[in-house]
């Protein structure tokens, strides 16, 4: 059984060791900490009473962007991102927003599949973007509108 649970100030700190396990480069402790309160919106998913995933959503007015989303290895390969990604979709929907953006790893062909399905174009590629093993990695900018989706 899945189930939901708004991230805080006094309980993140499983969802951030799960942001570190996910990357090769994680955001600091601070980092983390800061993106729950204000603008963002952070919760986490779990299966069975075991931390499953997480994401983190900022919110600009009308649109919001997914700062970050993870799925723990444990996990992975049971379709949980699409639960996972559905409830920052309500979320966002509950908080009057109309349009999503993210950027992703060129090399997170699951991921880039994943939004996609979900309707989400491509906007731009940022070239050497993201800082991985062997030196910098390309991001594309997607955006989801909801008459698209």
């Amino acid at each position: 059984m899945l189930s939901f649970l708004a991230l805080n100030r006094e309980n993140y700190q499983a969802a951030f060791a799960l942001q570190v396990a996910c990357h090769s480069h994680p955001w600091s402790e601070a980092t983390f900490a800061s993106c729950l309160d204000g603008q963002y919106f952070a919760w986490q998913m779990e299966e069975n009473g075991e931390l499953a995933g997480f994401y983190v959503g900022l919110q600009v007015l009308q649109e919001a962007t997914l700062m970050d989303i993870g799925i723990a290895s444990s996990h992975r390969g049971k379709g949980l991102a699409k639960p996972l990604l559905e409830h920052f979709f309500s979320q966002c929907r509950d908080k009057g927003i109309d349009e999503v953006w993210l950027e992703v790893r060129v090399s997170n062909q699951a991921a880039i599949g994943l939004y996609k399905q979900y309707g989400f174009v491509l906007i731009e590629r940022r070239k050497n973007y993201y800082p991985c093993k062997e030196g910098r990695e390309d991001a594309l900018i997607m955006k989801l509108s909801w008459e698209n989706a």
